[in-house]
């Protein structure tokens, strides 16, 4: 499993999860949902024991058939947002820090389908900013999710997975999107800037499941990570792996795998190589709690530039004290993962550990990355949903001399079906990040008020 995992989960696609599609819309239909769950009955339950870390479920559909319906919504907001950050500084060096107001427009639709031999799911989300006040972060957010899978045969499938996207801002719900898709390379997290950020991953996995207890796993990706400003980096790499999964019980799974990773910088010289393994044992402790753990390390490689001293004696002759020079570093870090997700009847509560090796975020690059997250969503029948999400993540730097980058993000919303497909939105998010400088220490706020259309039995899901 990646170690680029940060620090807030909005458990997203916990929500979506529970949106099993209902029937017509009669009223007995409805009082008998009522009394129902959101969750599978043992009959439906598939017989595959607890999920795998290192293994991306995500990438396609649900396994019991019973996909979601194609659900669109499109919503407009009023904004408000406070501490803006774009890569500039004023007269005093320090770094601009603005607010601003406006509207935001926005489009998505979340669907999937399955046939005898294959399965498809997209998932997308667009949105338009327009500010009153500051011209210079206006622009779109979007985000395209695509799974495939074809089964060869009985036991041999191919997963396949797009993900694409660009987005501008470093706080809201665009940026949390990392913390939902955390086994990606190439999404951004822990931004220092609002900048104009575009990035592209596509992956390929062809499992082998060789008995009902014992499968094998192979495959590998590529990613992209382009920023607008020249004064910070880009990212390039790619990334292949191996698995083996055991299935010990119907409620215990072990697994052990092996993970190269290669990524180069754009713009600047940079760069690591890494050699990770790692086991890892689910378990579900019970029907509706399920435990994860994982640990493993890396042989990082890491190469870059630094700053270092400069003899006092030659120091004085060329009138400079410092000097950039590169640097070379081989070093081992460990590899942890924690997760433990709670489900209740309309609602999944989800906390979450991680600590490995992250390219950074365009200013820190190969960094040691260490994160946190608690996140909570409720979905109910008719008319409320709601989602809360907290966390925390640390960058330390390998090579560079830079202090500590730590990231603080909380944040909550609700939708309220007011009648018919119309919803009320509401959304606040915050943020404070800190380079341990006195000069870089920011508090980020968001607030978004607003209605949406989604034709649908149930209320719309959050974020």
């Amino acid at each position: 499993m990646k170690s680029q995992i940060v620090c807030v989960s909005l458990a997203i696609g916990l929500v979506l999860a529970q949106e099993s599609p209902p029937g017509p819309r009669t009223q007995n239909n409805q009082e008998q949902n009522l009394d129902s769950t959101d969750e599978p009955q043992p009959s439906e339950l598939p017989d595959s024991g607890p999920s795998i870390l290192s293994r991306d479920n995500g990438a396609t559909v649900q396994p019991v058939g019973k996909l979601l319906d194609l659900r669109f919504y499109a919503d407009i907001t009023g904004v408000y947002d406070s501490g803006l950050t774009p890569v500039e500084v004023n007269a005093q060096a320090s770094s601009t820090n603005a607010a601003g107001y406006g509207v935001e427009a926005g489009f998505g639709l979340v669907g999937s389908r399955k046939w005898e031999h294959d399965q498809l799911s997209v998932e997308y989300r667009g949105r338009f900013r327009e500010y009153a006040n500051d011209t210079l972060l206006n622009g779109t957010d979007q985000f395209l999710k695509l799974g495939y899978r074809h089964d060869f045969q009985r036991h041999l499938a191919l997963n396949l997975k797009e993900t694409a996207g660009t987005t501008t801002l470093a706080n809201g719900e665009f940026a949390y999107l990392p913390l939902t898709n955390a086994d990606l390379f190439a999404l951004p997290s822990n931004e220092l800037f609002d900048n104009r950020t575009n990035y592209l991953e596509s992956q390929a996995d062809l499992t082998w499941d060789k008995t009902a207890q014992l499968s094998f796993e192979a495959g590998g990706e590529g990613f992209v990570v382009r920023r607008d400003s020249l004064a910070l980096a880009g990212l390039n790499g790619y990334t292949a792996h191996a698995n083996v999964v055991y299935r010990l019980t119907r409620h215990q799974t072990i697994s052990a795998g092996f993970k190269y990773t290669s990524f180069d910088f754009e713009r600047i010289f940079g760069g690591a190589a890494l050699e990770t393994a790692a086991i890892e044992y689910a378990v579900e402790l019970g029907r509706h709690l399920d435990l994860a753990l994982e640990a493993g390390g890396s042989r990082v490689d890491a190469r870059g530039l630094t700053v270092a001293p400069i003899d006092p004696a030659i120091a004085a002759i060329i009138g400079e004290s410092v000097a950039t020079v590169t640097f070379s570093r081989v070093l081992y870090v460990p590899e942890l993962q924690f997760q433990l997700v709670r489900r209740f009847r309309r609602s999944s509560l989800r906390l979450g550990f991680s600590d490995g090796v992250s390219p950074g975020n365009g200013v820190y690059l190969t960094s040691r990355l260490t994160s946190a997250t608690l996140g909570y969503s409720y979905i109910g029948y008719r008319r409320l949903t709601l989602a809360a999400n907290g966390g925390y993540s640390q960058l330390s730097t390998i090579g560079q001399t830079l202090g500590r980058y730590s990231n603080l993000e909380a944040g909550g919303a609700m939708t309220y079906r007011i009648a018919g497909d119309t919803h009320l939105e509401i959304r606040y998010d915050f943020r404070h990040y800190t380079t341990q400088n006195s000069f870089y220490k920011m508090d980020s706020n968001r607030v978004s008020l607003g209605l949406a259309y989604s034709p649908g039995d149930t209320p719309l899901s959050i974020w």
